[in-house]
């Protein structure tokens, strides 16, 4: 499930429980809805003249076990550091409420509120508008704060890296969807949005959320207030036919000293040795990050190949991932364990020009766990899916293979293996 950002705390979740969530989404969707009808049905529902309050929600217990073995005598003090801990451990990973309030007939209000053992958060609040006209066109205006306009199902529980980075937490914005009906099964949607800059944050590698450390890449982070914050635009043309479809997107906007810039120098241990640095250039705050999408769902496939490059000051990264998954039905009646489906993905996130040495006889990247950040990776995931009860419990398994490329040829630094495979097993409550 969506794992909404944790940085709008208790006050934020109290004020979003009084705006709470609203109508059945239509096709159009500006941004992935975990919770909408297609995805989450409706269980609980309270009907007034004037109002419509729809109660969903989600809880997820999990298994987690690192590579290795665990424990006094065998975790070392470097998997004290960056890990945590090798042996298995059991967490609720979160519980999620969504709340809806249907308010007119396409209008409503939207939240999803995040309650963990340690806190609570709202992971998302906003107003929802829905208008057809014509007939053939759909229009979708989202206002508030929520996942990006190119956020989509990625049926795991982990997110393929380049996905945590760039669109998995949330960002204030307004969004518009425009979808239109071309007829014999073919859509053209067009997406727009204007958001505030999210900070430039760090997202960790390993699945588990017990398990923060250095293993980290450089992402951006849940919407929030900052000195210099400004707007971000974006856009998103989509082709479907047929159930295959072709994606383009695309985000500009400004790094501001604070969280930004600041970060790349403090969080990149040899930012300052990367080809092309100069604090005073202009380039020093750019930013933007593009990509594209081209998949399939259908006669219970599903494929998807995702592609994003950007650009960070003078940081230059790309990545991508492809993944394939097949829905087996198992029994006729949708009651106890009627489905299961098996995934594989592979992904690859590098950092441009990362092992190229500057003046200072220094690369950007080392193999110094203090440096993971500035780390390449390639991450192939296994995973099986399986609904045990209606389409309220579901039961996941997911192994993660995880490769990292530290070592700088041209100062004869060698890869240096890092133990990192996770094992995932997680119960999941949707109602």
């Amino acid at each position: 499930m969506t794992h909404p950002a944790r940085h709008l705390r208790a006050p934020l979740a109290l004020a979003a429980a009084c705006a709470l969530v609203a109508h059945a989404p239509t096709p159009a969707a500006a941004s992935f809805d975990e919770f909408a009808d297609r995805n989450s049905p409706k269980n609980v529902e309270i009907r007034s003249e004037h109002i419509h309050l729809t109660l969903k929600g989600e809880l997820e217990l999990e298994l987690h076990d690192l590579q290795g073995e665990g424990g006094p005598g065998f975790d070392s003090p470097t998997d004290t550091r960056t890990i945590g801990t090798r042996s298995p451990n059991v967490e609720i990973d979160s519980f999620w409420l969504a709340l809806r309030v249907g308010l007119a007939e396409g209008l409503g209000v939207y939240s999803v509120l995040e309650f963990t053992a340690r806190d609570a958060s709202a992971g998302a609040a906003w107003f929802d508008l829905r208008v057809r006209e014509p007939q053939w066109l759909e229009h979708h205006v989202e206002l508030g704060y929520h996942t990006s306009i190119v956020k989509v199902n990625r049926r795991t529980e982990r997110y393929p890296l380049i996905a945590s980075i760039y669109w998995r937490e949330p960002e204030i914005h307004l969004a518009y969807e425009g979808v239109a009906d071309l007829g014999d099964h073919v859509t053209l949607e067009l997406g727009a949005s204007l958001a505030m800059m999210r900070p430039l944050s760090f997202t960790g590698v390993q699945e588990s959320t017990s398990q923060a450390g250095t293993i980290n890449v450089l992402s951006y982070g849940g919407a929030k207030t900052f000195s210099g914050n400004g707007p971000v635009a974006g856009g998103r043309l989509r082709l479907g036919v047929h159930g295959a479809y072709l994606d383009a997107f695309g985000f500009v906007g400004e790094l501001a000293s604070e969280a930004g810039t600041d970060v790349l120098r403090a969080g990149l241990p040899n930012y300052r040795d990367y080809p092309g640095y100069d604090a005073e250039a202009e380039g020093g705050r750019t930013f933007w990050w593009a990509g594209g999408r081209l998949g399939y769902d259908g006669h219970r496939l599903h494929a998807l190949a995702e592609a994003i490059a950007s650009q960070e000051g003078q940081l230059r990264r790309w990545g991508f991932y492809a993944q394939l998954s097949y829905q087996i039905p198992l029994r006729e009646a949708p009651t106890v364990f009627h489905t299961i489906e098996p995934l594989v993905r592979y992904e690859r996130y590098l950092i441009q020009d990362s092992t190229v040495v500057g003046a200072s006889g220094r690369a950007l990247r080392s193999t110094a766990l203090s440096n993971a950040v500035s780390w390449d990776y390639d991450i192939l995931t296994l995973a099986l899916e399986t609904m045990v009860y209606r389409d309220l419990l579901r039961l996941r398994l997911e192994y993660y293979v995880i490769d990292e490329q530290n070592g700088v040829p041209a100062l004869d630094v060698a890869n240096a293996a890092f133990r990192n495979d996770e094992l995932l097993v997680q119960a999941e409550l949707r109602f």
